[in-house]
């Protein structure tokens, strides 16, 4: 990526469980993500975590975090908090803005990116309100699956209680949903995660074709 070959960048590492940027925090700088994970979190008026995306080095605009802050006031509205050891490059906001300005792919990718976080909240709320979170889960099993040595794998990190904070939702009524799916043989846990059996039928739950019983 052009923009890591600029002059003015700063590397900088953050240990798991340190605060790389915090909510209300004003952004002077964007960072690229070069190694690890962090995500992007805020504490609900019950005092719970709430995670709402996961941040990945992957040489790409979804690497940047606090990208957004150029659009507003410059003030974080989440913690992006690192969950493994994260080394990051630390860019100045304003270069990072002439950046975008004047490459119109950059631009493009990152009003795709603002406009894909405003559907996730929405479908967040629409699913909160209108009981839908089952649903919701399967969509969040289906988009956070990969193949390994031939099985639609969800990785072991989700475990019940970080699809919680994901979701918004208790990890009990995590768990209920998720015995339910294996009873209909759609999924079962294994020590590597959770493995997709059935696709298809799953798939239909995501796309709230059908109700799931829990």
């Amino acid at each position: 990526m052009e923009l890591l070959e600029m002059d003015g960048l700063v590397k900088c590492e953050f240990k798991k469980g340190s605060y790389i940027i915090r909510q209300g925090e004003k952004m002077d700088y964007v960072y690229y993500l070069i190694s690890g994970t962090c995500h992007r979190t805020l504490i609900s008026e019950k005092g719970d975590e709430v995670i709402y995306g996961v941040k990945e080095s992957d040489n790409s605009f979804q690497s940047v975090i606090g990208a957004l802050t150029i659009f507003d006031n410059g003030l974080s509205d989440y913690d992006f908090v690192a969950k493994s050891k994260c080394i990051c490059y630390k860019i100045p906001k304003e270069m990072f803005w002439q950046y975008v300005q004047n490459d119109p792919v950059a631009l493009s990718q990152l009003l795709e990116m603002a406009i894909g976080l405003i559907r996730e909240l929405v479908d967040s709320l629409q699913a909160r309100n209108e009981g839908k979170v089952g649903n919701r889960l399967c969509k969040f099993l289906l988009t956070n699956a990969h193949v390994d040595q031939g099985l639609l794998l969800v990785d072991k990190r989700f475990s019940n209680a970080t699809i919680s904070r994901f979701l918004g939702i208790h990890k009990v009524t995590v768990a209920k949903i998720l015995r339910a799916l294996k009873s209909e043989g759609i999924i079962k846990k294994e020590k590597e995660g959770i493995i997709i059996l059935d696709e298809s039928k799953l798939e239909s739950y995501a796309n709230d074709e059908r109700v799931i019983d829990y």
